[in-house]
């Protein structure tokens, strides 16, 4: 990366600090835990995509649970942007990303005689891009793991080092596909998208930034319960996620899907969402690499 994240800004319960100094207390915190509730949204030309939404989604889980974080979503939300704002000046190259992410965790408290506490910790890191960059190209791998294997000498989940990204897509009790790990899952036919049943997955902000552009573009969308079956006979398919937006999928279950990577329904979505963020968001992860694709 071109900048050094320990000089980022911090917030965490309730103080500023340097990035470098929040590092013990993120680990003794355990912000990254899977215990606790978090969000992540990131920016385009440095200006935070949908931050609110993200940050609604956080506090929808937080309602959920009944915790009370003694801030509000307009608290999350100017505090957010004030890092990114921030943390965005000491980049030293501007076509550099960042994410922001919000935890909320839990405490264990230390006595018996002690209650819970609600830890907060808001923080930016650089956009990494090299575990996506090529799959714009070149497609992620999709397998079902009820059904198929996962591919050998491949790891699950971003392509390091220049492997091809593997995504697994799980399924519900009754055999039909809900969603990716750490991804929502789509796929196109007869030019109409094919979205799996809501009840049964995570909505993602992306996901919903898929619908909206469907809606504007005039593309057909079906909400339905899908076996993989259907997948086999799909023009094409997507992955949508905060970091990268909008991933074509090469194959399924090591099955070539549609003629083109990526499909006409994906270029477009992608495309509009260019226009939103004002930022072509694709043709900069791929000048960010030294292998050519760059030049694809």
């Amino acid at each position: 990366m071109t900048t050094n994240q320990k000089d980022f800004l911090t917030f965490i319960n309730g103080r500023v600090m340097p990035y470098s100094e929040a590092i013990p207390v993120l680990r003794r915190i355990n912000a990254r835990s899977a215990g606790g509730y978090y969000d992540s949204a990131r920016t385009f030309g440095g200006k935070p995509f949908k931050i609110r939404q993200h940050i609604e989604r956080l506090f929808n889980g937080l309602a959920y649970s009944k915790i009370d974080t003694g801030l509000s979503i307009s608290d999350f939300e100017s505090i957010s942007t004030g890092l990114i704002e921030t943390n965005h000046s000491f980049l030293e190259d501007e076509g550099v990303e960042l994410t922001v992410t919000q935890t909320v965790t839990v405490s264990r408290p230390e006595s018996a005689d002690d209650l819970p506490g609600v830890d907060i910790a808001i923080y930016c890191e650089p956009l990494d891009v090299s575990g996506f960059a090529r799959s714009y190209v070149e497609g992620v791998q999709i397998y079902t793991p009820n059904t198929y294997p996962e591919p050998k000498g491949q790891s699950v989940g971003d392509g390091k080092s220049g492997a091809v990204q593997v995504l697994s897509l799980m399924s519900n009790a009754q055999g039909h596909i809900t969603e990716c790990r750490g991804a929502n899952f789509m796929f196109v036919s007869d030019g109409r998208i094919k979205l799996p049943d809501r009840s049964n997955v995570l909505p993602g902000v992306s996901m919903q930034t898929v619908l909206e552009i469907a809606d504007y573009l005039g593309i057909g969308v079906d909400e339905g319960l899908y076996n993989q079956g259907r997948l086999y006979d799909a023009d094409e398919a997507f992955v949508s996620s905060t970091r990268y937006c909008l991933l074509p999928v090469a194959t399924i279950n090591g099955y070539p899907l549609g003629d083109s990577i990526p499909g006409e329904v994906t270029r477009k979505i992608t495309s509009r969402w260019k226009e939103l963020v004002g930022v072509d968001f694709v043709r900069r992860t791929l000048d960010s690499l030294d292998d050519g694709l760059s030049h694809a």
